[in-house]
């Protein structure tokens, strides 16, 4: 009995260590919005997360790459904005605000400036294809 005691609990633990490390599709979202300035250009990464751990997850810290499987940096996406925390089993959206363009800038540069900046930002930003979980910010109950 006790052998098989250790036994579920290293399997289990193994099964989570897996799904911390899993590569996933995510992408960028441009969001034109307004700021106290003018127009505003959000870029958001988001992906799509099912929660495998025995926990409520408000967050999972990841890395991610482009096509090639070079990485291009790291955030922490959140997963519960607006919403209640992924419990355990659920799939759900999670995202972050990596860049934003604000109206300060329009007014600085103008117009076309402004939407040049957008454009080459866009361009770079959309190189990011995958996403690997590397960690999770459990949710207090």
């Amino acid at each position: 009995m006790h052998k098989n005691f250790l036994a579920l609990l290293v399997y289990f633990l193994l099964a989570l260590n897996v799904t911390a490390e899993e590569r996933i599709f995510c992408g960028i979202d441009l969001i034109f919005t307004h700021d106290n300035y003018g127009p505003a250009a959000e870029y958001h990464l988001k992906t799509q997360i099912t929660n495998r751990t025995g926990r409520s997850v408000s967050a999972v810290s990841t890395l991610f790459y482009d096509m090639k499987g070079t990485i291009l940096g790291n955030a922490e996406l959140n997963c519960d904005i607006g919403r209640p925390p992924l419990k355990s089993g659920s799939t759900g959206q999670c995202s972050v605000l990596l860049q934003t363009i604000d109206g300060k800038m329009m007014e600085k540069f103008g117009t076309s400036m402004w939407t040049e900046i957008v454009n080459v930002q866009l361009e770079r930003l959309i190189s990011i294809k995958q996403c690997e979980v590397e960690g999770y910010r459990y949710t207090v109950e």
